[in-house]
């Protein structure tokens, strides 16, 4: 135990020591990998398809806010889209102002989810996505849970859609375009992971806050068999088609996941718990206080030199 505390706090201490440089750096990894993985679900524009175009998006992306990183990634889609079709890019806009405008205008921080959930789809961890994203945001990440499934989904037809149009005439495109919308607004595969999401984020954030010992493992535990079994039974209810194996999988990467996110957010040693009452004039207090473990400054050996050393060190001094 002793061991990872020092590991975690020896890397907690050098990224709080050196967080002007370690946050710039961290920051542009995330948006090479979101920049990257965007190019290859709507990958139909020539721009994009540059390494250096993509270099220096994520160079911007280190120096600017989390909304103005969301905000590229809409702008690196819609453009996308547009190279498909002017038509394909209009929905596309029009469902990317609706996503900024009603929610990431509201709450910028959570805009990262909106990035991690299409990238998780694309590692093919989706079954994972609920229970990582709980740890990290609570209940503030289930809209933009959904809105990264919608984005998800939007590229797959898409590419559908870019298909039908090499080969289509002038009706065929417009029943194209009419094939994109349906699909994307009947697709019961999208409302499965939404419902899914959403059950799983709000059930495991009400236990997670639960004063009971060991709640957060608790929660993390009942939100992986709860994801299973959500899956699962939406899965039949809807009619969608659910390979049991992938759920198991996913849920336990996010699992662990989740454990050690909580890990190195706060370790807590519930052997010393203390509970303190007091009152005022108007109500009674009921605290309990859990300390965190932590790692104890190393000793200092102190070698305490004799008469006849301190003498003669004294003397030395006086000469």
């Amino acid at each position: 135990m002793s061991s990872l505390l020092t590991i975690r706090d020896t890397i907690r201490d050098f990224l709080r020591k050196f967080d002007e440089i370690t946050t710039p750096i961290f920051r542009f990894i995330m948006a090479y990998i979101m920049f990257s993985s965007i190019n290859s679900v709507y990958g139909y524009s020539d721009l994009f398809e540059r390494g250096i175009v993509v270099f220096l998006l994520s160079v911007i992306s280190a120096l600017v806010s989390t909304s103005i990183v969301v905000f590229l990634g809409g702008v690196v889609i819609v453009i996308n889209s547009f190279a498909v079709a002017t038509q394909v890019g209009i929905c596309a806009l029009f469902i990317f102002l609706i996503m900024y405008c009603t929610y990431m205008r509201v709450f910028p921080n959570t805009g990262w989810i909106l990035a991690l959930v299409p990238i998780l789809y694309m590692w093919n961890m989706p079954y994972a996505i609920p229970i990582i994203v709980v740890i990290f945001a609570g209940t503030a990440g289930i809209v933009p849970a959904a809105f990264g499934v919608v984005v998800y989904q939007f590229g797959i037809y898409v590419d559908e859609v870019k298909n039908l149009l090499v080969t289509a005439t002038e009706e065929d495109s417009f029943l194209a375009y009419t094939y994109l919308i349906d699909t994307v607004l009947k697709n019961k595969e999208m409302l499965l992971d939404m419902i899914v999401y959403a059950v799983v984020i709000l059930v495991t954030f009400v236990i997670y806050k639960l004063p009971v010992d060991y709640i957060w493992y608790i929660a993390i535990g009942v939100g992986g068999i709860l994801n299973v079994i959500a899956f699962m039974c939406c899965g039949m209810m809807l009619d969608v088609e659910i390979e049991t194996g992938n759920v198991i999988f996913g849920t336990i990467i996010g699992v662990l996941v989740a454990v050690i996110v909580q890990l190195c957010k706060s370790m807590v040693d519930y052997s010393r718990k203390e509970t303190v009452q007091f009152e005022d004039d108007e109500y009674y207090y009921y605290v309990k206080a859990i300390p965190k473990f932590n790692v104890s400054a190393k000793k200092k050996n102190v070698v305490k030199m004799n008469e006849q050393v301190e003498e003669a060190v004294q003397q030395a001094v006086q000469q």
